[in-house]
């Protein structure tokens, strides 16, 4: 029972440092493009990002995809390559991300573009066989 705790905390770690790769691929698109980002902008930046897909962010996590979805939304999906839903405790791996993106949100400049569109960003992960682990949705109100 230790060692699945232990192998829940490492794991947990692991998609944090996610969340703070994909800050840090913001804040370098930010500062790239001289411009804010409007709208239309955010397209090309997804069509980038689908280019490097799949990318291994890390030992366990790859980031499959970068979606745009209707009504001003777009979507991550990424891979626990070396998870098993059956296990891993999913509803604290998702307390836990949902804590780190909703800080890193508010606050980090690179993520400008979404909060000036008033877009939803939709965070899907899944296990190494594509099972749905868990969604975190990111909706404009909880910028502010």
């Amino acid at each position: 029972m230790e060692e699945k705790r232990r192998k829940n905390k490492i794991l947990i770690r692991k998609v944090i440092k996610i969340v703070f790769v994909l800050v840090l691929i913001f804040l370098v698109q930010h500062f790239y493009v001289k411009n804010k980002m409007i709208g239309d902008e955010i397209t090309p930046m997804i069509t980038n990002y689908n280019r490097a897909c799949p990318m291994m962010i890390s030992d366990d996590i790859r980031m499959e995809s970068v979606n745009s979805l209707p009504e001003n939304t777009v979507q991550y999906d990424f891979t626990l390559v070396r998870v098993q839903k059956e296990n891993i405790d999913v509803k604290v791996l998702k307390t836990s991300v949902e804590k780190e993106i909703l800080s890193t949100s508010k606050t980090n400049p690179s993520l400008e573009a979404f909060r000036n569109n008033n877009s939803t960003v939709v965070y899907v992960y899944r296990d190494t066989n594509q099972k749905m682990l868990f969604k975190v949705v990111l909706t404009p109100e909880l910028y502010q």
